[in-house]
């Protein structure tokens, strides 16, 4: 605090870095922090949020900054939206040898929609085909107006693999928190947000919290949804053992009860029994939202469930987000239950029971322990294990595809108009008749239709027109039809032509 009356003080910026995948986000953050999160990721790219705090020397005096490291594959869009929402500035990577493209439109999206500051760093300038001009050209075609080009955005030209520019884009960073006069107040009991989540097999349920206001002490205890933890065990972004934290600051804190969700508010107590309490209102307010929403709701659909584990809650965030979007009218694939770590024996016995249709256990970069393996081999139980999200996406489909019932669907040919009826005798009619709409086929089937209401389906056996046989009879065309019907196809009846296939 700066004084008794004006407990308000200077804090230190949150930023995220965002922008198109192999764009440079994570050789940015490489080189400012000096140390290398992209190597042993799959696919390299970075596959899990964290943050980390820096110092920057500007004017003579060190700033702190605080960066969130977000995943730049397209299957992490919801991370990255929520990155935003919790940072105060945004840095968007562009590359100078590449432009503008989807990711980026995307992670513009979510800075706009958070309506937080941002910086536009122009990436690879190093390489042989940097084109500056055309990617600001590009940026002005998105109503990115940079400055001095006629806009307020600022911006430089950096290389993120040598380091040209870093400096000045920290500088940029640290002259637009200045502008925006960020404070918090340190006397306050710290809130912010689950970051990232983990199960550590030694120590137990860990998260990565970054404060967005007051302090955080040893011997308090912090609330996120259902989730509590008393604050033992919490550490710097280095790993260090410390004991109190205040505004911008992430740590990471072990000891929860279970996994908070990532991106959910935390709040801090004085105690564990002030947090529990805090719990319990939430759950009975849920509760209560519970007996009233949702009831007498039934699933038509095909439902494929399957049981996800997966090495961390933004990986497991991911593969919700991805999951959710393999479906259509007749058929999805659902999570009946997901967790961060290995697969185990209670996986198997869950996934044997979880319906008519036994669970497929998936697995993103975690093995099966012993017991689960033997299990699930007892029951038939498939176990499949991934380290590229679009391999399972695919895998899923494939499962959800050959799974799915097949049904029997109509396609609906042609209508026509009966004008005459020739002759009538047993389950034979003949009758001649004006195609209406699309077209009538020899074969096909017919449902026939007198002043509206459906009499019955019968079976076109044979098909004229102008006393030729013919395969099909299109819109305006006149025909003669042998029809083979249990009951009588009169004049004026509406005949709707159909085929029926398997799906």
């Amino acid at each position: 605090m700066t004084n008794d009356t004006k407990p308000s003080q200077e804090r230190p910026p949150i930023v995220v870095v965002m922008g198109h995948v192999d764009h440079g986000k994570s050789t940015l953050l490489d080189f400012i922090r000096k140390s290398n999160v992209v190597a042993g990721e799959a696919g390299g790219i970075t596959q899990h949020v964290a943050a980390y705090e820096v110092e920057h020397e500007r004017e003579g005096k060190k700033k702190r900054i605080t960066f969130i490291d977000t995943p730049g594959h397209a299957a992490f869009q919801a991370i990255r939206a929520r990155g935003a929402n919790v940072a105060d500035i945004a840095i968007l990577v562009v590359a100078a040898d590449d432009g503008v493209k989807a990711q980026t439109l995307e992670a513009l999206a979510s800075i706009r929609e958070s309506g937080i500051p941002f910086v536009v760093a122009i990436n690879k300038i190093d390489k042989p085909n940097a084109d500056i001009n055309r990617t600001q050209a590009s940026l002005m075609e998105q109503k990115v107006y940079l400055e001095k080009l006629g806009g307020d955005v600022p911006w430089t030209a950096i290389s993120a693999k040598v380091g040209t520019g870093v400096h000045e884009l920290l500088d940029l960073v640290l002259l637009v928190a200045e502008l925006q006069e960020f404070t918090g107040d340190a006397s306050l009991a710290a809130e912010g947000y689950v970051i990232e989540t983990h199960r550590d097999p030694k120590r137990g349920i860990a998260a990565t919290l970054i404060i967005t206001n007051g302090t955080l002490k040893s011997g308090m205890a912090v609330q996120a949804g259902h989730a509590i933890a008393p604050v033992r065990i919490m550490e710097n972004h280095l790993g260090k053992n410390i004991k109190e934290a205040n505004f911008s600051t992430p740590v990471q804190l072990v000891g929860f009860d279970e996994l908070p969700d990532v991106g959910l508010e935390f709040h801090t107590f004085k105690n564990k029994r002030d947090a529990e309490s805090a719990r319990e209102k939430i759950l009975l307010e849920r509760t209560k939202k519970g007996t009233t929403s949702g009831q007498g709701e039934k699933e038509e659909r095909f439902v494929l469930p399957i049981i996800v584990r997966a090495d961390a809650s933004g990986s497991l965030e991911a593969i919700m987000h991805e999951v959710s979007k393999i479906a259509d009218e007749h058929s999805m694939v659902r999570i009946v239950l997901s967790g961060i770590g290995t697969i185990s024996e209670n996986d198997i016995k869950s996934a044997i029971a979880s319906s008519e249709t036994p669970a497929t256990v998936i697995g993103f970069n975690v093995e099966s322990d012993a017991n689960a393996k033997e299990r699930a081999r007892q029951h038939g139980i498939s176990i499949e294990t991934f380290n590229i999200i679009y391999k399972l996406t695919e895998r899923l489909e494939e499962l959800l595809k050959t799974a799915t019932p097949k049904r029997i669907v109509e396609e609906i040919l042609g209508k026509a108009r009966v004008l005459k009826q020739f002759s009538s005798r047993k389950d034979t009619h003949v009758v001649g008749g004006s195609v209406s709409e699309g077209k009538i086929e020899k074969k096909a089937s017919v449902r026939v239709l007198r002043r509206k209401v459906e009499v019955g389906v019968g079976k076109i056996t044979n098909l004229q027109s102008h006393k030729q046989n013919v395969d099909r009879v299109e819109t305006g065309g006149e025909f003669g039809a042998e029809i083979t019907a249990p009951f009588e196809v009169a004049e004026g009846d509406m005949l709707e032509c159909f085929v029926t296939k398997t799906m």
